[in-house]
């Protein structure tokens, strides 16, 4: 299976409710989790409904992939 955060092929996946928005539950590998990622998509769909704590992660760069940029919010 493939973690959802990093995309990265796992033997094991831990099933973990996202720290950004609360309704979503996420398949994370143990690294993942230790780093507190998060999956880019979240990060931006958190940021664009106006939820605060997706600024920690957007400035703290929090997830794998380039950096998010103002376009993919708006």
């Amino acid at each position: 299976m493939l973690c959802q955060s990093c995309n990265q092929p796992k033997n094991q996946l831990y099933s973990k409710k996202s720290n950004i928005l609360k309704d979503i539950n996420l398949m994370l590998c143990q690294t993942c989790i230790d780093k507190r990622f998060e999956p880019k998509w979240v990060i931006i769909l958190a940021a664009r409904s106006g939820t605060e704590a997706a600024k920690d992660y957007i400035i703290n760069h929090r997830y794998i992939g380039n950096d998010i940029s103002g376009v993919e919010i708006v």
